[in-house]
This record gives structure tokens, C-alpha cells and sequence, in this order.
């Protein structure tokens, strides 16, 4: 909230990029046989990317409601799916 306008909303890429590579990794360890390592690692990023989307999300919503989208059940929703993830990857660690 105290960074300028519009500063991390062009991450949306880079931690969309982040999800698919997730996927992909996902796929790999049930095909071949998963590890505790790429376990690990395959929640450190997941946890890694979706507290970078709770960033750019908070922008987001900001940056609507200077533009008067004041909706804010979606708003907390969409807030409220990325705690979901975050908080299910902490439990697991």
C-alpha cells in the first residue's frame, strides 16, 4: 500500500509464469515419481508465488477503487483465495 501506483501490478506475468512452471511440476512428479526435494521445492515456490500475487492482487484493488470500482465482495474474495493458498502452504511446511 506504500508503494507508488501501478508499481507491482506488471508482475502478474512473471508469478503467472511461476503457476504453470508449478503445474508442470507437479505433472513431472506424479509421472515419474515424486521426491521429498521437489516436494520442497514445488511448496516453497507455490508459497513463494502466491504471496506475490497477494502483493499484485492489493495493488489491484487499490488501483480500482481510485478508478471507483468499489465492489468489495469481490474484491475480498479475491483476497481471501490467495490466503487460502498461502495459509494451506504454511501448514504444510
Amino acid at each position: 500500500m506504500l508503494a507508488r501506483r501501478r508499481e507491482y501490478l506488471y508482475l502478474g506475468g512473471l508469478l503467472s509464469s511461476g503457476v504453470s512452471m508449478l503445474l508442470w511440476l507437479h505433472f513431472a512428479s506424479s509421472i515419474f515419481g515424486g521426491s521429498t526435494a521437489l516436494f520442497k521445492m514445488e511448496i516453497y515456490l507455490g508459497l513463494l508465488v502466491f504471496v506475490g500475487y497477494m502483493v499484485v492482487d492489493t495493488q489491484d484493488i487499490i488501483e480500482k477503487a481510485h478508478l471507483g470500482d468499489l465492489d468489495y465482495v469481490k474484491h475480498a474474495l479475491t483476497l481471501f483465495t490467495d490466503f487460502v493458498a498461502v495459509f494451506v502452504r504454511i501448514l504444510i511446511i
